[in-house]
C-alpha cells in the first residue's frame, strides 16, 4: 500500500498517547537539565575563579560520547529501550542527587564535580541512541518526522526556559536547591515510562553479537551514499557553522559592544528561529537529502549575511532566519535518518549520529576562536558558514555522481508494519491466500527472499517498532 503524503499536523504526533506522556515528561527533565547546567557552571566558578575549570566540566561531559559513543548504540539495540531509559533516568537522578548533597553540605571539591560530570556523560553515550531509537517504537515510521521535530521543539524550549528559571532560583535557593529540583524532575520521567506499553519485542528476535558490534553501525552507513551525503552535511556544519557560543559572544562584545544584556537578545532571536523552523519542519512527511542539503545551504549563506551587518539591529534580524534553517537542517537529519534505518540496527546508527552532531565542537571552536582573533570578528563567522556551504554542495555533487552509476536501491527503509499500533485507526488485514491454477486447495503468499544485507529490517524481527 503506498504511503500517504499528506503533511501532519504540527503536533500530530502527541495524538499518540504514550509518545504524548514521553513528550510531556521528557520537556520537565529537559528543563531540569538545563537549570542543572547553569548551576553547574556558577558552582564551579564561584569555587575557581577559573574560566579554565568551567570548561572542563563542561568538556567532560562530552569525553564520553567521543571515546565510546559507538558503544551506547549497541546497548539500544542488544537490550529493551524502555528498560535502558529506566536505567539511565535513574542514573541521571543519583548523579543530581550526589551534586545536591556534597553542595549543601559544604563538601564538593573540584574533582568530585569532575568526575560526576564525566559520569554524566556516560550515562548520555547510552541514553540518547536509546531514546532517539524508542520514538519510532512510540509513534512509528508515518508520524516519525513529526515526532522528530517535536523532540527538538522539547530540547530548544527547554533551553530557552531552564536558563531563565535557573537564575531566579539559583539567587533565592542557590545552587544546592537546584540541583535538587532537577532530582526530582528525574522522577516524572520515570513515573511517564513506567506508564508507556511500547510493543514488545517478538520471541527469537536477534541481538547484535559483541563481536565488531561497535563498529557495524559505521559499515551500514559506509554502505549506503545516501546517509554517507546526510552525515557529512551534518557533521561539517555542526563542526565549521555550529559555533555561536564564541562567535555570538565574540560579536556582543569585540563588534557591537552591547555586553551581557545584547548577548541574551542574540540568543533569544535565534531561538525564536529555531522553535519557528521547528514548528514548520515537524509538518513534512517525508524529508529527502535535498531537504538536508537546501537547509544547509540556507543555514549557511543566512549566517555569512549576519557576519556583515553593519549594526546590531540588523545583525538581530538576520538570526531569525539563520536559527529557522538550522532547524529545517537539523529535523530533517534526525527524520530522515530514522525513517531509512533497519530496527536492528537502528541504535547503533543513532549513535554515529550522536557522536558527529557532537564531536566537532572540540574542532570547530577553536579553528573558528584562531580565524576570529587573526583575521576579525567577522571573518571567522563568515567563513566557517562558507566552508560548511562549500562542503554541503560538494557532498551534494558526490552524491548525484553515486547515484549515475549502477547499484542496487536503497531497500532497508523501515517497513510499514514496523509501525506502533494507532488505537484510533483500523487494524490493516493480512493479504488474501493466492489460488493455484493447478490445485484445488489456497495457497499462503510466497515468501519473500531473505535480503542480503544482514541488518535489513526483514532480514531480523523487529517487533513491530522502530524509531
Amino acid at each position: 500500500m503506498p504511503k500517504s503524503t499528506a503533511r501532519p499536523g504540527v503536533f500530530a504526533a502527541l495524538r499518540v498517547r504514550d509518545y504524548r506522556i514521553y513528550w510531556s515528561t521528557g520537556l520537565i527533565s529537559n528543563t531540569g537539565t538545563a537549570m542543572q547546567g547553569v548551576a553547574l557552571d556558577w558552582f564551579v566558578l564561584n569555587l575557581t575563579h577559573s574560566g579554565t575549570a568551567v570548561g572542563w566540566a563542561a568538556g567532560l561531559q562530552f569525553a564520553p560520547v567521543l571515546a565510546f559513543g559507538l558503544w551506547g548504540g549497541v546497548l539500544a539495540d542488544r537490550y529493551d529501550r524502555r528498560t535502558l531509559l529506566l536505567w539511565a533516568q535513574s542514573l541521571y537522578a543519583l548523579q543530581a542527587l550526589l551534586l545536591t548533597v556534597t553542595v549543601l553540605s559544604g563538601n564538593a571539591p573540584l574533582w568530585l564535580v569532575y568526575v560526576l560530570s564525566f559520569a554524566l556523560g556516560c550515562v548520555f553515550t547510552v541514553e540518547n541512541p536509546a531514546r532517539l531509537s524508542f520514538v519510532t517504537e512510540l509513534v512509528g515510521t508515518s508520524l516519525i518526522t513529526n515526532a522528530a521535530g517535536l523532540n527538538i521543539l522539547s530540547l530548544n524550549a527547554a533551553r530557552l526556559i531552564g536558563p531563565a528559571v535557573a537564575g531566579v532560583l539559583i539567587t533565592l535557593i542557590g545552587t544546592g536547591g537546584v540541583f535538587a529540583v532537577n532530582s526530582v524532575s528525574f522522577a516524572v520521567v520515570l513515573v511517564g515510562l513506567l506508564t508507556i506499553r511500547p510493543q514488545p519485542r517478538p520471541a527469537g528476535s536477534e541481538r547484535p553479537p559483541w563481536a565488531g558490534a561497535g563498529v557495524a553501525g559505521l559499515r551500514y552507513v559506509a554502505a549506503r551514499p545516501e546517509l554517507i551525503a546526510v552525515f557529512a552535511v551534518f557533521g561539517l556544519v555542526s563542526t565549521l557553522a555550529l559555533n555561536f557560543s564564541t562567535t555570538l559572544t565574540l560579536f556582543a562584545g569585540r563588534v557591537f559592544d552591547v555586553g551581557s544584556r545584547g548577548l541574551g537578545l542574540m540568543s533569544t532571536a535565534l531561538s525564536i528561529g529555531t522553535i519557528a523552523g521547528t514548528l514548520v519542519a515537524t509538518r513534512r512527511a517525508s524529508p529527502k537529502v535535498r531537504t538536508v542539503v537546501t537547509g544547509a545551504v540556507l543555514f549557511g549563506l543566512c549566517e555569512v549575511l549576519a557576519a556583515f551587518m553593519p549594526t546590531y539591529v540588523t545583525f538581530l534580524a538576520l538570526l531569525l532566519p539563520a536559527g529557522f534553517m538550522l532547524m529545517t537542517l537539523n529535523t530533517a537529519v534526525s527524520a530522515f535518518v530514522q525513517s531509512e534505518v533497519g530496527n536492528a540496527v537502528r541504535g547503533r546508527v543513532m549513535a554515529v549520529y550522536t557522536v558527529i552532531s557532537m564531536g566537532g565542537a572540540p574542532i570547530g571552536g577553536p579553528v573558528i576562536g584562531w580565524v576570529s582573533q587573526h583575521a576579525g570578528v567577522r571573518w571567522g563567522m563568515a567563513s566557517g558558514a562558507g566552508a560548511a556551504v562549500l562542503a554541503a554542495l560538494a557532498v551534494a555533487l558526490w552524491l548525484s555522481r553515486q547515484r549515475t552509476g549502477a547499484r542496487p536501491p536503497l531497500h532497508d527503509r523501515a517497513p510499514d508494519h514496523d509501525r506502533a499500533p494507532d488505537h484510533d485507526r483500523a487494524p490493516v488485514q493480512d493479504p488474501a491466500p493466492v489460488r493455484d491454477r493447478e490445485a484445488p486447495v489456497l495457497l499462503p503468499p510466497a515468501p519473500v527472499p531473505t535480503p542480503a544485507d544482514p541488518y535489513a529490517p526483514d532480514s531480523t524481527p523487529t517487533g513491530g517498532t522502530t524509531p
